[in-house]
């Protein structure tokens, strides 16, 4: 049989390749079966909190950054996505603003 952590390394890689062609629910459900495998892939929690933000989901954002920083304390680029979803206003009545992506996914080790 095949290690899960192996499987959950699978989950992440096809995770990057949705999101890489926006395909942001399909992304989401990847990362989300590679974390319930291996929860020690941090990077698929960052890029969660990504998609989540990208989503205008705040709070489901900053709760996978901080799964992503308890495992990754010293990671500067999750800090610095906390930091901007912080920096987020308020959510309220859609002003029409379309979201953009935040950059490319991180792809896991």
């Amino acid at each position: 049989a095949v290690p899960s952590a192996v499987i959950a390394e699978v989950w992440a890689h096809l995770g990057v390749a949705m999101q890489s062609l926006d395909r942001v629910p399909e992304a989401i459900e990847s990362y989300r079966r590679a974390v319930r495998l291996d929860p020690t892939l941090h990077v698929c929690f960052a890029n969660l909190a990504t998609l989540h933000a990208y989503l205008q989901e705040r709070e489901r954002a900053q709760a996978y950054i901080e799964q992503a920083l308890a495992l990754d304390a010293s990671n500067s680029t999750y800090s610095q996505i906390r930091q901007h979803l912080r920096e987020l206003p308020p959510p309220g009545p859609s002003d029409g603003a379309v979201p953009t992506s935040e950059g490319s996914p991180a792809a896991p080790p």
